[in-house]
C-alpha cells in the first residue's frame, strides 16, 4: 500500500452548536463506491433507518480506509485546536461502510448513528437533480429534491437550529458527530443518486464535547 496525501485541506464549520468538517474524496474513491454500488451483493438495510431499496455494504479498500483516516485525523486536529476535543485520538475504529443507491420516491428519515462520529460522501448526484432543484415542484424557497439536512437543539426565535437543505455535489464529503440528527429528502427523478456513509470510533478519553 503507498500512502497517500489528502488533495485538498478540509474546512471546519459551525452552523449551530456542533462543528461538522468538509472536504472531497478522491476520484480513485468515488469510482470504488460506485462500483460496489453496482456489483455488491451484501444488503445492509436491516442494520440502517433508511427507506432505500438498494443499500449495501463491502469490505473497502486499504487506500479508501487511509483516506478516510487522514480526513479523520484532520477533523480531529480541528477539533482539538478548538478545545473541543481533549487529546488527537491516537487510535480509531473505523466501522464497516455502507452504500446508499437511492431512487425516485426513496428517502432517509430524520436519524442518528450509534458511534462517535460519522461520515457521508456523494460519488453520483445526476444532473437531473440539479434540474429538479428549478422545477416544476421546487419553485419556493427551500428546493429539496435529493438534499441533506442537519438538525441540533431546540425551535427558538433567533436560534439557528438547521443546517441546509444542502445539495450535494459529486466527491463532497461531510464529517459529524454521530448524534447529529440528519436526513435526506427524496425527488421525482428516474435516477440513481448514490453516497456512502461510515462510522467511527474513539477511545474514552478523546470524546467530543460541544
Amino acid at each position: 500500500m503507498t500512502f497517500m496525501k489528502l488533495e485538498n485541506e478540509g474546512i471546519g464549520i459551525r452552523p449551530f452548536g456542533p462543528v461538522l468538517y468538509c472536504n472531497r474524496i478522491s476520484d480513485r474513491m468515488k469510482d470504488e463506491i460506485n462500483y460496489h454500488a453496482e456489483h455488491s451483493k451484501i444488503p445492509h438495510n436491516h442494520m440502517l433507518a433508511g427507506n432505500i431499496d438498494k443499500e449495501v455494504t463491502y469490505e473497502m479498500s486499504p487506500e479508501t480506509r487511509h483516506e478516510l483516516e487522514l480526513m479523520f485525523f484532520e477533523y480531529c486536529n480541528i477539533l482539538a485546536s478548538s478545545k473541543l476535543m481533549p487529546i488527537i485520538p491516537p487510535t480509531i475504529n473505523i466501522r464497516p461502510l455502507w452504500i446508499n443507491v437511492q431512487k425516485k420516491g426513496e428517502w432517509n428519515p430524520s436519524h442518528i448513528h450509534a458511534a462517535d462520529f460519522s461520515c457521508v460522501a456523494y460519488t453520483k448526484i445526476p444532473k437531473e437533480l440539479k434540474e429538479e432543484w428549478k422545477y416544476p415542484t421546487q419553485r419556493g424557497r427551500c428546493p429539496t429534491a435529493g438534499c441533506v439536512e442537519f438538525a441540533y437543539g431546540e425551535i427558538l426565535p433567533a436560534s439557528e437550529c438547521a443546517y441546509g437543505p444542502i445539495q450535494p455535489t459529486e466527491n463532497d464529503i461531510v464529517f459529524f458527530p454521530a448524534w447529529l440528527h440528519h436526513h435526506v429528502y427524496p425527488f421525482n427523478s428516474d435516477v440513481e443518486r448514490i453516497s456512502f456513509s461510515t462510522n467511527f470510533d474513539l477511545p474514552d478519553n478523546c470524546k467530543y464535547r460541544i
